[in-house]
């Protein structure tokens, strides 16, 4: 039995399969490969119940009108993605009116494509199923199956729940809900589904199964890409609102070269000009030449790095940065896990060794020149693009003492003409939970973030911009409570990004983010990422634990397997902190 500050951190939102919110009334055709079997046909609709914070106001409708005896719901996958049979669940709401037959028999199926090659066959491939009995009743349920009780449903396939991208696993190829029929006297039945989702342990919920779970974040920091000159760029962003809040950081973007395939660009005043007013620079340093498309065979790709090519350059903007007074944040060949930038894993002969050691190259060549005063930012896609094994995030990390802060980008969405809408949750769970389950002990930011607004073609009565911003704000102090720090893209580029790309956008800023205490500063920018200096005692320690520093953020405590079993964050002026860890069990953390 797990202790209860184990349990709490063990359990963690770890894919959204499907949230359905901001998708029309009506809508048949879902985003991202969904599909229908037999007897059951699905369109969204309003929630028939209360909206809550977990499940919001568009839900799945399975309409059932039974001839076969039996109707699916399903959504192929067909990715590259990491279960563990051992801890990990399948979660769905369902909603059964007590109008239906009083019993539903409901299957849950997974397959895998065990021989990766993006087929599905009986004699070649592993089904999982897994069956359970739910009554109708007049609120949502839950229903968390355990992958570790499903079952093998046919010869095929190697026998081994195996879904991961290591050398002999497979690809999650296909989730299914097979509702079958319990009673020959009812020709037809309703039900509802949503939040269908994959966890590590139990799903989190708060006091009710409808309330988001406890958050253990105490702030998240706040910054801004505006397109304008980056020392410009506060005053854009605070200017919007009343309450005296400052940003944190300032991202912009800087390639190599604007106009030809010599690099020779480097950044300026603006970066001191920043420090002295108390602002981060968060600088994306982009390997290209900004008059050729992304992948024009001018663009270098990481070979370029590693012969030295451009030795001279990086070691001059290397001496550029050490002249600098403060720290600065350089973010290199960011969204590396896509394939439309030339440094991609992709484009460089699909090999996450080459991309780490580009990486790392850089690193330590502004270390020979004693450029130090850099946190270095690594900055994954919000999903990989493609899900193939060669492009697992977590082997192209070139390590903690290469990495200072990990991130990732969130946009919805930034396809063209008009994308489907996708939720915050849905479009960060996957990365949220590699990022902090693989590298638990590194700040965690998301370096863009954006969301569009409706176009007049679409459902005025879906979800809106500024309600997406106000239910990403809740999500964040809950389900994703790690993330240290949002940076907006605030410009006009695939959609208007803009924070006040509308009225009723730049409200919701203000209501759900800016005057939140949650979110970011009201005096002053004032954060270090200095070592702290560590003392612990009782050595071993067993129930109270004292740690001293000089400078902090945050307190994490992980057991022997690497998995973290406590973290706190902790106030700027603080210089020691006592904690009660008696409930963990005897180890070694």
């Amino acid at each position: 039995m797990f202790n209860s500050i184990f349990s709490q951190t063990a359990s963690l939102l770890k894919f959204v399969i499907y949230d359905f919110d901001g998708l029309d009334i009506g809508a048949t055709n879902l985003p991202d490969g969904d599909f229908q079997i037999g007897d059951l046909s699905y369109e969204i609709t309003a929630n028939p119940l209360p909206a809550s914070d977990v499940l919001g106001d568009r839900v799945l409708k399975a309409n059932l009108n039974w001839i076969n005896g039996t109707g699916e719901f399903g959504k192929g996958m067909d990715k590259f993605f990491q279960l563990s049979v051992l801890q990990d669940r399948i979660n769905f709401y369902f909603y059964s009116p007590l109008s239906n037959a009083a019993n539903v028999q409901v299957r849950v199926i997974i397959t895998e494509d065990d021989d990766n090659d993006n087929f599905y066959q009986s004699s070649a491939d592993d089904s999982w199923i897994d069956t359970v009995q739910l009554s109708s009743s007049a609120g949502w349920q839950l229903v968390s199956l355990p992958l570790s009780d499903f079952k093998d449903r046919n010869t095929g396939g190697n026998g081994i729940f195996d879904v991961g991208f290591g050398a002999n696993e497979g690809k999650l190829f296909v989730v299914r809900i097979a509702f079958d029929q319990t009673s020959t006297t009812v020709t037809s039945e309703t039900y509802y589904l949503d939040m269908i989702s994959f966890s590590q342990g139990n799903l989190p919920s708060g006091n009710t199964i409808l309330d988001l779970p406890p958050g253990d974040g105490v702030n998240c920091e706040l910054g801004a890409f505006t397109g304008t000159s980056p020392d410009s760029a506060p005053a854009v962003i605070e200017n919007k609102f009343t309450n005296g809040k400052k940003i944190k950081y300032v991202n912009w973007f800087m390639q190599y070269s604007a106009t030809g395939t010599v690099p020779v660009n480097f950044p300026g005043a603006e970066v001191q000009n920043l420090l002295n007013n108390g602002y981060r620079p968060v600088l994306t340093w982009e390997m290209m030449y900004a008059q050729y498309s992304r992948l024009d065979p001018l663009q270098p790709r990481l070979d370029k790095i590693l012969n030295g090519t451009f030795d001279a350059y990086i070691d001059s903007f290397a001496d550029k940065i050490k002249s600098y007074n403060d720290t600065i944040i350089l973010r290199i060949f960011h969204e590396f896990d896509g394939f439309w930038y030339s440094w991609s894993i992709t484009e460089n002969n699909q090999d996450t060794t080459t991309f780490i050691n580009a990486y790392r190259y850089v690193v330590d060549r502004f270390n020979m020149r004693g450029a130090t005063k850099v946190l270095w930012m690594w900055c994954v896609n919000s999903d990989s693009e493609p899900y193939l094994a060669y492009n697992w995030i977590v082997n192209a990390y070139p390590g903690d003492n290469y990495v200072d802060i990990v991130a990732t980008d969130i946009y919805n969405h930034p396809n063209l003409p008009v994308p489907d809408w996708k939720s915050f949750r849905y479009l960060l769970s996957e990365s949220y939970y590699t990022l902090t389950k693989y590298f638990p002990n590194k700040p965690f930011y998301l370096c863009e973030l954006a969301c569009r607004e409706r176009y007049v073609s679409e459902d005025v009565s879906s979800q809106t911009k500024a309600d997406w911003i106000c239910q990403m704000s809740g999500d964040l102090k809950t389900y994703f409570s790690k993330i240290d720090a949002i940076i907006f893209f605030d410009t006009p580029k695939e959609h208007d990004w803009r924070v006040n790309s509308s009225v009723a956008a730049l409200n919701a800023v203000n209501n759900c983010i800016w005057t939140d205490n949650y979110f970011g500063e009201t005096t002053g920018v004032n954060e270090n990422f200095a070592s702290a200096s560590l003392n612990v005692f009782p050595n071993p320690f067993e129930s109270e634990l004292t740690i001293t520093f000089k400078k902090a953020n945050s307190i994490q405590v992980v057991n022997i397997l690497g998995t973290e079993v406590y973290r706190e964050k902790i106030n700027e002026s603080a210089t020691n902190k006592t904690l009660d860890l008696s409930a963990l069990s005897n180890g070694i953390y």
